[in-house]
């Protein structure tokens, strides 16, 4: 490949990742939520908060090698018209994990490693993917294993990220604040489909993986905590 070629595939990843950001806004493939719904978005969806938790699951899933399995798990629904088993419709940080995922899922190929092993099938760069053991749990039937195991892993990516950011203490210290209150408005919508507020269906629609949870996994991942499920 010569060096104009290398260039143009740079400029085109580079055109991807921002083309596939901006398709979240346009998307038009999910529900559309109730003008009450789309108050839990913040107003401007693209900020550094979200940029933070897209680029920290988008370095996480290229780090740990996810494969074109495991991402599809990520991305399971309920059914062909239910909502995803992972993610809170309007949650402000379930959405910019999703987009990433998204993202991560039309990533294109490496074409300047011409050596056949699982970072060139797989377009990524982990050497190995994830374990048998959280791979098994993304496909599990079972919502506490299931969201147990998005939590952790998420969870991870985003302490990755903030460990090696060039962020001051106190930016550190200002982004958590915003964190928090995300994690409060993705639990209000998560509390307001469980009671039917945007129609019969809300939770199916909305947050169809959630009937056994209390508290969205990824609003806890984003702060460390983990998931509390409601008891048997």
């Amino acid at each position: 490949m010569t060096p104009m070629n290398y260039i143009a595939k740079y400029f085109s990843i580079a055109a991807f990742l921002t083309a596939a950001a901006s398709a979240q806004v346009n998307d038009t493939s999910k529900p559309t939520p109730s003008p009450s719904t789309k108050s839990v978005l913040h107003e401007n969806p693209f900020d550094d908060t979200y940029q933070f938790i897209f680029f920290a699951t988008l370095e996480g899933l290229y780090r740990d090698g996810v494969t074109d399995a495991d991402v599809k798990a990520m991305l399971a629904t309920k059914g062909k018209e239910g909502g995803y088993l992972n993610f809170i419709y309007t949650c402000p940080i379930c959405m910019p994990v999703e987009g990433a995922i998204e993202t991560y899922k039309g990533r294109p190929a490496i074409h300047h490693l011409k050596t056949l092993n699982h970072q060139t099938s797989e377009r990524t760069f982990g050497e190995q993917g994830l374990s048998k053991e959280v791979s098994d749990a993304l496909r599990s039937e079972k919502a506490s294993i299931r969201l147990n195991a998005v939590n952790e892993l998420v969870g991870r990516w985003m302490a990755y990220r903030m460990d090696h950011s060039a962020m001051t203490d106190e930016q550190k210290k200002n982004l958590v604040e915003e964190l928090k209150k995300r994690r409060k408005q993705g639990m209000e919508a998560l509390r307001r489909f469980s009671m039917n507020s945007n129609g019969p269906d809300s939770m199916k629609a909305f947050a169809a993986g959630y009937e056994d949870g209390d508290e969205c996994a990824l609003c806890n991942a984003a702060l460390q905590m983990p998931i509390k499920l409601k008891a048997p």
